[in-house]
């Protein structure tokens, strides 16, 4: 590793970047300039051979939702490595030195979507929830039974009223991104000018309850697709809504193809079980910061904690023993001398996340320890299922 030094990426490192992304993404070599490395609420990190690049991982901020709070997030994308490099371990101290300095920073958490699990689980990062296209028979949305309310179609002077939708919708799961700051830089001019279909819903009063985000491509025979980029809906009456207006294109689009978090409950709206997955991009989560994860959360009102516990194999230097107070729908963390049970990075992961129980934990060999208090901990973390509506 002495050839190698890690370093955040620099300007000049711009060109170098972008033959590495093709190479190991596939995609097209893109037209201009190439893209500055600390572009759109990034922050690159490089490994370099002879003062050129040959890995990388690319440092997207966000936030999220977790438990009803926002949670400053690195947002992992662009992870990288020269043929020539590989098998020498360069991910291990790129990882390190990036998420030291999200930690510095105030990130409580980190996600990504991992094409290979495994290669991520030696950094406390597990699969909470999948991002997938659902595909499925346009012919059945239009058997969707409604219940009222209406559809209309939406503009640039809307783009607010779909912010709002979404804030609505998203702060009652966990996981979904807040779509606000550096990387969503995007003004309502251009989120509209991205899609060339906008569908809102609205209840019998006219209010706004949902909308829909699609394009057609295909043509207008057996191969016409309608893809539905974003729907969200706040009311059973605005899903409904929206899926029977798909429905009317099945003449012209017999499939399509809804990017969404499954289950979602659109699926129980439809009349039969037709849908299948054509793409499945598993999303991870990782606790950098225990504490702070804890604490920056809000808690059942009724809930009333003191529990000790540990966690061993965090990425980023948090490894111990804690003690956590929850009263008054707020926690208070603290170091404790000892624990009776011991959460692995991962594990804690899957518990934060909120998709595994206790025994589930147990049984997978990610948590150790007395079960007196299984019940408390799967009272604090049940309740919201993870969603994530952008692919990053």
């Amino acid at each position: 590793m002495n050839e190698y030094e890690i370093r955040p990426a620099v300007l000049d490192d711009a060109e170098a970047l972008t033959v590495l992304g093709v190479e190991s993404f596939g995609y097209p070599r893109p037209d201009g300039p190439p893209r500055p490395p600390d572009a759109d609420g990034r922050r690159t990190y490089v490994a370099t051979w002879r003062g050129t690049p040959v890995a990388a991982v690319v440092d997207r901020r966000y936030d999220s939702w977790f438990w009803g709070s926002r949670f400053r997030t690195a947002g992992i994308a662009g992870v990288k490595v020269a043929l020539e490099h590989r098998g020498q371990g360069l991910l291990t101290p790129l990882f390190e030195r990036m998420l030291s300095d999200a930690v510095a920073d105030g990130c409580a958490i980190s996600t990504l979507y991992a094409t290979a699990p495994g290669i991520y689980r030696r950094f406390g990062y597990e699969t909470v929830g999948s991002y997938d296209e659902l595909v499925l028979p346009t012919a059945e949305l239009a058997a969707v039974r409604t219940t009222g309310g209406s559809v209309r179609r939406g503009g640039a002077c809307d783009v607010p009223v779909l912010r709002e939708l979404y804030a609505r919708w998203a702060v009652t799961h966990n996981g979904p991104l807040t779509r606000d700051g550096a990387s969503f830089a995007r003004t309502d001019e251009e989120v509209a000018g991205e899609y060339p279909g906008m569908t809102i819903a609205t209840d019998d009063d006219g209010r706004p309850s949902g909308y829909a985000l699609w394009s057609r491509s295909g043509g207008y025979g057996q191969d016409g697709t309608l893809e539905v980029h974003d729907l969200v809906a706040v009311t059973d009456q605005g899903m409904r809504s929206l899926l029977r207006a798909l429905g009317t294109s099945a003449t012209v689009a017999p499939t399509t193809v809804i990017s969404t978090s499954a289950p979602d409950l659109l699926q129980l709206a439809l009349p039969s079980h037709v849908w299948k997955v054509r793409q499945a991009n598993p999303y991870g989560l990782a606790v950098l910061d225990v504490a702070a994860a804890l604490t920056g959360r809000a808690y059942p009102t009724w809930l009333d904690l003191d529990l000790a516990f540990g966690v061993s194999g965090l990425p980023v230097g948090s490894d111990g023993a804690y003690r956590v107070r929850v009263a008054d729908g707020r926690a208070a963390v603290e170091p404790a001398k000892n624990a009776e049970i011991v959460y692995t990075a991962t594990g804690l992961a899957l518990r934060y996340a909120g998709v595994s129980s206790c025994a589930e934990l147990r049984q997978a060999g990610l948590l150790s320890g007395a079960d007196h208090d299984d019940e408390r901990w799967d009272a604090a973390f049940s309740g919201r299922r993870v969603h994530i509506r952008d692919y990053f």
